[in-house]
């Protein structure tokens, strides 16, 4: 009698524990697939949150990019007057007075004058043409002006003369305007060529 209730404990012991291990790995399975399911619909947020903003990002700055250049463009002006004028002509250039032009700008640069030269190279090398020691008026304003450009030998060149004055008003120019246009070659180190220019308003006044 005392090994048939031996037997019978025993069997429920063993029937408890195998329902503990049962409920133990069902429990593991559980965690195991929602750890997943979070994992998974994490990455899935983060890939989209993450394209949506860049996209967003990049197509604002793209739009704010066009209403900077429209911006720019609304802000500067320019008066032009035209003058087709032989300024100099030696052996070596020919230089044609085009346009004076005076651009307006409310932006961080501010107003200019752009005095715009057709320069001709008569030699076979490639020369530089500066401006040098530029006043008008009478009143020197080299610190003001600025040309330096290359031509290749036998080509015409589009220069641009320009005075611009970042720390006040530009200049007065009614009367003249006169530099040295020097020349220069990089083939020939020992070549040099200066030509005194004067730019006269009296017979086409300058009014910008």
């Amino acid at each position: 009698m005392k090994k048939l209730l031996f037997l019978i404990l025993s069997l429920f012991v063993v029937l408890g524990l195998t329902a503990c291990e049962k409920s133990e790995a069902e429990q593991k399975d559980i965690r195991s697939t929602e750890e997943k399911d979070i994992g998974s619909v994490e990455t899935s947020a983060e890939k989209k949150g993450i394209g949506s903003v860049e996209t967003s990002s990049k197509d604002f700055e793209v739009a704010d990019s066009g209403n900077d250049e429209d911006e720019t463009t609304e802000d500067a002006e320019s008066d032009s007057k035209e003058f087709d004028q032989v300024i100099a002509d030696t052996d070596h250039i020919k230089a044609t007075l085009v346009s004076i032009e005076k651009v307006t700008d409310a932006g961080w640069s501010g107003d200019a004058y752009n005095v715009n030269i057709e320069i001709e190279n008569k030699r076979e090398d490639t020369i530089t043409i500066r401006s040098r020691e530029v006043s008008a008026d009478g009143r020197m304003i080299d610190d003001m002006a600025f040309l330096s450009d290359t031509v290749a030998g036998g080509k015409i060149l589009d220069a641009t003369l320009k005075i611009q004055n970042y720390d006040g008003d530009l200049p007065v120019m009614e009367e003249n305007l006169e530099f040295i246009l020097s020349v220069s070659s990089s083939d020939h180190f020992d070549f040099r060529d200066d030509t005194n220019v004067i730019i006269e308003f009296n017979t086409k006044k300058l009014d910008l």
